[in-house]
């Protein structure tokens, strides 16, 4: 026998056993067990270990089952399941890949047990040996005439899934990694390839309760795009057997229902698995008399996902992450022209803009809704290309990665941009349609003149992102237009949203008049609230006479259908914070009637000349 070690590493509770296909790929002149992607229509289900053909079938490669059940970690009947599989595998190929065996056995044995390998009539088998020799679990014990091969030895070997899933995101998320993004992208999925990897050898078995929608969250947010989609499918199934699994005992709070179907929804995993997850979870709450009946509703009705609370655990992402500062030497990289074509399959299509996009949830609810939206915004969602700008580029390359996953994506009508704001516009004059809807989310607030420096994680006023000048484009883009354009924008912050329409209107911008939906007055919503921000109370400490956030250009209810509202703006519905917002226009009749006061300009003038030469000709 020869004791193979296993390098150190965390040690994982054995878990639910999933079929997942595999295949076997030749390594040079040599065959050595190696595990793909499921790249076949095969759906990979949880194996339940209901069946007794199956259980019949362990004896082909295991002599005594109970007996080596005893050496296997909780829930052994899974446990073994996962063994069984790896060693069909190994009995297929002419060689075995013993990482992968001391991988399982790593996580599957118990403390005083390792795993040994031996031939029997032609077959390689396996048992559990109990040892007093100081052997560890993390060694296995291999017949001396058994081909092995110890090189190769890849990421999936020595982490867990979850594991995987933080390496990617750490990768996505490292400021240093700002500047390298195509290469860093490749990184990331070779981290999601060894993931896909991972789950093929231990069959889901090491991600027990949330973890497998801790991971596919995860490698949502890293970027992941649709190259490996299988990966998302195979966490959702975890989830559902998990689900089925441990989901109605006393044991598994609503809490962790709640957190596996957000956490799957904030993902953006759509499939007929995801909606049979959502309602397993639903039938879970219920049975634990969970008291929002039109929660569970939503799960079981199929108007659960990319949306809604699910949000949030975007919003906690998001306004986690720092800043980005622009220095002067880098706007060069900037300059590039973006080429249209390449990016919209159809670049007739008007454009809708989201300019800070942030996590892009936004742009990617206007983009799939089937909900209609404001009829003072005649906007057909359904014709239009979207895209987003941010200059937070792990933010941008989750946009991307969603949508690049969906069955849509194909279709081209969703990209997102890392650029500054300004540079963006710039850029939007070359695209070769109208641009319809141009949108201004949450910007970061400036800093309010507190003594003499304020909040200094907030820009000055100098440095907010809405500029005079920004706005400037803004109408200068919707003058160049056929057709009207629109202009939205949405702040937590009332003496923000006061700046913003002022400017707007000062650039020549009509405001469209709320009607019913106007606020009339402001301090009334704050009472309803119960609360008044801070922020307002120490901007009206410093002006007491400043014109407020109320009138009929602000609106009091979102103006965006509800599925397809930012990710900050779910969280001030979740924390009854008012959300200032206005819209306007530039249209056909301000463009006209901009023209016929250059025309009468023009021929005042010229009469005037015309005047000036007869009397000096006098």
């Amino acid at each position: 026998m020869l004791s193979i070690p296993c390098t150190t590493g965390t040690k994982i509770g054995p878990q639910q056993c999933f079929r997942i296909s595999i295949a076997i790929r030749s390594s040079d002149s040599r065959s050595s067990v190696s595990l793909s992607p499921n790249d076949g229509d095969d759906r990979a289900v949880p194996t339940l270990l209901e069946s007794k053909h199956q259980s019949d079938d362990w004896h082909r490669y295991c002599e005594n089952v109970d007996k080596n059940m005893e050496g296997l970690v909780s829930p052994s009947p899974e446990s073994f399941n996962a063994i069984h599989l790896a060693m069909a595998r190994v009995n297929a190929a002419v060689s075995i890949n013993i990482n992968d065996i001391v991988a399982l056995s790593r996580y599957l044995s118990k403390p005083n047990y390792t795993m040994a390998l031996f031939h029997d009539d032609g077959i390689i088998k396996w048992r559990m040996v109990e040892n007093d020799t100081g052997i560890s679990a993390e060694e296995v014990l291999v017949d001396s005439n058994i081909i092995t091969e110890k090189g190769g030895r890849e990421l999936y070997h020595g982490f867990s899934t979850l594991q995987l899933s933080q390496m990617a995101l750490e990768l996505a998320t490292n400021e240093t990694n700002h500047n390298h993004d195509a290469n860093l992208l490749s990184k990331i999925h070779e981290v999601a390839y060894q993931a896909e990897k991972r789950i093929a050898l231990t069959m889901g078995s090491d991600s027990r309760g949330p973890q497998s929608a801790d991971a596919c969250f995860n490698f949502a947010l890293a970027g992941v795009h649709k190259s490996s989609a299988s990966l998302f499918q195979n966490l959702v199934r975890i989830g559902i057997h998990e689900l089925k699994r441990a989901g109605s005992r006393s044991s598994f709070p609503p809490k962790s229902v709640l957190h596996i179907a957000e956490k799957f929804a904030a993902s953006d995993v759509r499939s007929e698995d995801a909606l049979e997850l959502y309602q397993i979870a639903a039938d879970c709450l219920e049975k634990k008399n969970y008291n929002d009946k039109m929660y569970i509703e939503s799960l079981r009705n199929g108007s659960f996902g990319f949306h809604g609370r699910p949000l949030l655990w975007l919003w906690r992402f998001s306004s986690r992450q720092k800043k980005v500062e622009i220095f002067h030497e880098e706007k060069s990289k900037w300059k590039e022209a973006i080429n249209w074509q390449d990016e919209f399959q159809d670049t007739n299509k008007p454009l809708v803009v989201d300019i800070g996009s942030g996590m892009g949830t936004c742009i990617l609810g206007l983009a799939s809704t089937k909900s209609t939206i404001h009829e003072k915004l005649p906007i057909k969602l359904s014709q239009c290309n979207y895209v987003g700008v941010d200059l937070n580029q792990a933010l941008v390359r989750f946009g991307n990665g969603v949508a690049s996953r969906r069955s849509d994506a194909k279709k081209g009508n969703t990209k997102f941009f890392c650029c500054p704001a300004d540079e963006f516009l710039t850029k939007l004059k070359s695209y070769p349609s109208r641009k319809t809807l141009i949108m201004v989310n949450f910007p970061s607030p400036y800093r309010l003149a507190l003594g003499e420096l304020g909040n200094l994680q907030l820009p000055s006023a100098e440095n907010f992102m809405v500029t005079s000048k920004l706005l400037e484009q803004i109408r200068v883009l919707a003058r160049s237009d056929t057709g009207e354009t629109y202009f939205m924008f949405q702040t937590k912050c009332e003496d923000v949203a006061v700046y913003l329409k002022n400017e707007c209107l000062h650039n020549g911008m009509e405001g469209i008049i709320a009607g019913d939906k106007a606020v009339q007055s402001i301090d009334k919503i704050y009472s309803q609230n119960k609360s008044v921000p801070k922020r307002v109370k120490e901007w009206l400490r410093i002006e007491p006479l400043a014109e407020r956030a109320e009138g009929n250009l602000f609106w009091r209810q979102p103006i965006l259908p509800l599925d397809c509202l930012p990710e900050t703006e779910v969280q001030c519905f979740s924390d009854k914070v008012v959300v200032h917002r206005c819209l306007f226009k530039s249209g056909e009749k301000k463009r006209e009637e901009e023209r016929c006061d250059e025309e009468r300009r023009y021929l005042d003038t010229s009469i005037e000349k015309e005047a000036r030469g007869v009397r000096r000709s006098t």
